[in-house]
């Protein structure tokens, strides 16, 4: 039986890939440094060994090394150097290595939707990490041959996690307006975009791509739903499930800001300067991936583990 060991399974991602890889007849074990639960429960778990590990401790590539697992999937990884350190750990015993970086390795688009290698300018150090994340992967491959893949997802919808909402923050107060159509205040036209992606859509790229094998090595895909949203036509959607009409007021965002906590204001900021809007096509040709769920669908679902 051939084992898996995911690093951070217990999270949004993991919740759904560890079942996955269970069905598919893996030996799985979940690292977490914590006493973490899984968004969803499933029955699968049961067949899981857990392992408490902390990154920052000192031997902790040696550890995830003498797991020996054939397959190391590692979801919490921000640094290019702490990938490259267990990689190193790694190098001689692993036949797959796939890591987790984000759609944030791209900076301001200039066509969309963007393909992976396109706009590589992040302008904070979660994208340069991510983007450097990315191109060492590719690196490791064409240098030494080392079996390493990495899924980039968009925002991330998992129940009973709160999603970003059509402001651009994460809040259950924008839905909760929508549903008793009050006036939603959105910066600027609502014309910026998200682009969300079900935690099981994600979790499908990763195993489709240990599925895949040998050509996936040294590549990075896209994990996120089929299309961007705007900020604006994502209210009207929510509004309508409602069986209501949104009722849409627009400021620049200099004057919208002072309407949420700096904190959200913040994040909104972040989300539409990027305004990402990514393509899947890679993944559907190289990896037969096709997401299941569109971002409405992605967000109905988890907002209904709220009660809303």
């Amino acid at each position: 039986m051939r084992k898996a060991v995911i690093i951070g399974g217990q999270g949004k991602v993991g919740s759904f890939l560890v079942p996955m890889l269970v069905k598919e007849g893996f030996e799985v074990v979940s690292v977490s440094r914590g006493n973490t639960s899984p968004n969803v429960q499933n029955d699968a778990w049961n067949e899981v060994q857990l392992v408490r590990l902390d990154r920052d401790e000192p031997g902790f590539e040696a550890s995830v090394a003498g797991l020996k697992a054939d397959i190391v999937i590692d979801m919490i990884c921000f640094k290019t150097a702490d990938m490259v350190k267990l990689i190193d750990a790694l190098r001689d015993s692993v036949s797959h290595y796939l890591v987790c970086g984000s759609v944030w390795m791209h900076g301001r688009s200039t066509v969309v939707p963007l393909l992976e290698n396109e706009c590589r300018t992040p302008p904070d150090e979660y994208g340069i990490e991510k983007s450097n994340m990315d191109f060492e992967i590719s690196r490791q491959f064409a240098q030494s041959g080392f079996p390493g893949t990495a899924v980039h997802p968009g925002h991330i919808v998992c129940p009973r996690d709160i999603p970003v909402n059509p402001q651009g923050f994460k809040s259950l107060r924008a839905f909760e307006i929508l549903r008793e159509g009050e006036p939603l205040y959105l910066p600027n036209f609502g014309m910026e975009t998200l682009h969300h992606v079900s935690a099981e859509d994600v979790a499908g790229v990763f195993l489709a791509a240990i599925g895949t094998g040998k050509p996936a090595f040294g590549e990075g895909y896209h994990a996120v739903s089929p299309r961007a949203v705007t900020l604006s036509g994502y209210a009207q959607e929510v509004a309508g499930w409602y069986g209501k009409e949104a009722d849409l007021r627009y400021e620049p965002f200099g004057i919208w800001k002072d309407r949420v906590t700096s904190e959200d204001a913040g994040m909104t900021k972040e989300h539409i300067e990027r305004s990402p809007s990514v393509s899947m096509e890679k993944a559907r040709n190289e990896l037969g991936f096709i997401p299941k769920r569109t971002t409405f669908a992605a967000v109905r679902e988890c907002i209904a583990s709220f009660g809303l």
